[in-house]
């Protein structure tokens, strides 16, 4: 029974086992599943067996009583796709539904990975619209402000939906914190985030994007496949409602 639901279903292995490739201990042994090892559910198969692939894209059945249901980001959005003011330059979005699939798992994976060792990151801003960033980029050029980012409306993933920035949650607040008490966590994003297919880019430690794109891909309308209602209602509002520059890509 596959979920129905825009975000991936999350199960942390609580204790050593293996995936196999049928439900049940008879069945064939593909691999080891490390305890605390994150896997995506596919389905069901009765009370004491899931289907589950793993962050290689392995897929097989695992023993639900060695496994933990995770929460890490996936929170229902609290407002609609269409409603949300994208040229509100100050307003962030951190809606992983908004996300392009191929990366929303991905970020969601990552984000549930570091929770389960204790590391309180989570998605600070994901989909983000050209307004904001040209706004963003206007800061320590035209407007005041410091340097914030070296790229205009289109030249970044977020626009995109395939990349987001990854905070620190400490003490109810979100923190850049980098210091040599929180270093160690940065390092650990970066490693998990690469594990998942997920790159970084340099001087900005919080930033991760879907490895293997083309911005001039994008740009010319070339996305990557399997999209869903939530991003394409999304992305396709930015794209008609944007007569600003440079001029965004056109969806076919």
């Amino acid at each position: 029974m596959s979920d129905a639901s825009p975000f991936p279903v999350l199960y942390r292995v609580a204790a050593a086992t293996e995936l196999r490739e049928g439900p049940g201990p008879e069945a064939k042994a593909l691999r080891s599943l490390n305890a605390d090892q994150v896997l995506t559910l596919i389905g069901t198969a009765g009370q004491a067996w899931l289907e589950v692939e793993a962050t290689t894209g392995q897929r097989g059945f695992a023993p639900a009583g060695l496994l933990r249901k995770q929460v890490a980001g996936a929170k229902q959005p609290s407002h609609a796709t269409e409603a949300f003011p994208w040229r509100n330059v100050d307003r962030v979005n951190r809606d992983p539904k908004m996300l392009h699939p191929s990366f929303r798992n991905k970020a969601l994976r990552t984000v549930a990975r570091l929770n389960a060792e204790g590391i309180p990151f989570g998605i600070y801003e994901g989909m983000r619209g050209p307004w904001r960033q040209n706004h963003l980029y206007a800061s320590g050029r035209s407007r005041s402000g410091r340097f914030l980012t070296p790229v205009q409306a289109w030249e970044s993933l977020h626009q995109y939906g395939l990349a987001a920035d990854f905070v620190l949650a400490l003490e109810g607040r979100w923190s850049w914190d980098d210091d040599e008490a929180h270093s160690a966590m940065w390092d650990r994003l970066e490693a998990v985030g690469a594990d998942e297919g997920l790159v970084s880019k340099p001087g900005e430690r919080p930033h991760l994007q879907l490895a293997d794109v083309a911005l001039e891909d994008l740009r010319a309308g070339r996305l990557p496949p399997n999209t869903d209602q939530a991003w394409l209602t999304a992305f396709r509002w930015i794209t008609d409602s944007w007569g600003g520059k440079p001029a965004g890509p056109k969806l076919g």
